[in-house]
C-alpha cells in the first residue's frame, strides 16, 4: 500500500506539530476494494458494499515494529478473506480502523502488485510478511 488517507495525513501532522496526540485505532482491519481504491470513498469500492452476501468481509491485521531505514510495516500473521460466494476482480486493498464495511476512517489503501479474481468457493489469503505498507 503506498497511499496515505486525508484523516491519517492530519493525525500524522497533528502529532508531528504538537497540535494532537491522536489517538491510535483499538484494532486495524484489511480490507480489499474491486476496482483501484481511493480516498474520497473507498468503501464504495468493497466488496460487501458493492452487493450483499458475497462472503466478504474486512479481517483482523496485526503487524510487527516498522522497519528502519526503509519506513515499512508488514503483518504479522495470515489474513485470510472469504470463501467468496460470488465471483469478482479483486484489484487494492487497505487498512481501515473499524469491520463494518459501510463505515470508519480509512488509513492506508493502495492497489495489488497483481489484480486477483475470485470465483465462489475461493479464498484469498495475504501470508504474513505480504500485505505491506511503505513511507516514503
Amino acid at each position: 500500500m503506498a497511499n496515505i488517507s486525508s484523516y491519517l495525513q492530519k493525525a500524522v501532522l497533528d502529532w508531528i506539530g504538537g497540535a494532537a496526540t491522536p489517538t491510535q485505532p483499538a484494532q486495524r482491519w484489511a480490507a480489499l476494494s474491486l476496482g483501484t481504491p481511493f480516498s474520497t470513498n473507498f468503501t464504495g469500492s468493497e466488496p460487501g458494499g458493492a452487493a450483499a452476501n458475497t462472503g466478504y468481509s474486512r479481517q483482523t491485521v496485526l503487524f510487527g515494529a516498522a522497519a528502519s531505514p526503509a519506513g515499512s510495516m508488514s503483518n504479522t500473521a495470515s489474513i485470510v478473506f472469504g470463501p467468496f460466494s460470488v465471483s469478482m476482480a479483486i484489484q487494492g486493498a487497505a487498512l481501515l480502523e473499524t469491520a463494518s464495511v459501510s463505515s470508519g476512517s480509512l488509513l492506508l489503501f493502495g492497489t495489488l502488485a497483481t489484480a486477483r479474481t475470485v470465483l465462489p468457493g475461493d479464498t484469498l489469503v495475504f501470508a504474513a510478511g505480504n500485505f505491506l505498507a511503505t513511507l516514503s
